[in-house]
């Protein structure tokens, strides 16, 4: 994670909004300059081009997305196992939000068509830190094989983003619970409950 400065944060966090929201291709400088309230020269400037903008912006969304997903669970119970139930049992009150669109990062990463765009590095990245914070849970919680049910998890978790958004509902969010029960359960040694 880059380290910016103040004002390079809150332009790369207008900028995630505006790419989530029109998508990145759709969103062009003039629109990003013109929402943080900055020149089209002071934007290259700072970041040197879109592309090194579209960078900032999924790194600046990094921390609190991870944060948005993590916090709030690590807050309700100390106990692993619980932990990775609560963590999809929240997925139902983000998906039901009216401006959900999905997930950001897998949003950026199907739109940038070049491989080697380095926003992929860093899309990458968050999905590996939410599979290791996953994978910890599962560990502790005493899964055989925490590196194959972190894996498991993170496809049901991915996929409930994609279903929910597509179908418009919370029903692949409820379903997305219930597939991840079972695998928490089949995975973890039985709950003394």
């Amino acid at each position: 994670m880059t380290v910016m400065t103040t004002e390079d944060a809150r332009i790369a966090t207008l900028a995630a909004e505006q790419f989530h929201e029109h998508g990145i291709t759709a969103t062009g400088v003039e629109a990003l300059s013109r929402a943080a309230g900055i020149s089209k020269r002071t934007l290259y400037e700072r970041f040197g081009s879109k592309e090194g903008l579209i960078v900032a912006a999924y790194d600046a969304l990094d921390e609190p997305v991870f944060r948005m997903f993590t916090v709030g669970v690590e807050a309700q119970t100390d106990d692993p196992r619980e932990q990775l139930v609560a963590f999809f049992a929240q997925l139902e009150s983000f998906v039901r939000l009216p401006d959900f669109r999905g997930c950001p990062f897998a949003n950026a990463s199907s739109e940038l068509a070049d491989r080697d765009h380095p926003a992929h590095k860093v899309v990458r990245r968050h999905k590996e830190r939410i599979r290791k914070w996953l994978r910890s849970r599962a560990k502790a919680a005493g899964a055989a094989d925490p590196e194959l049910l972190s894996r498991e998890l993170m496809l049901v978790f991915a996929g409930v983003q994609s279903e929910a958004l597509l179908e418009r509902s919370v029903r692949p969010a409820r379903d997305a619970l219930t597939v991840a029960r079972a695998l928490i359960d089949a995975a973890l040694p039985a709950s003394d409950l």
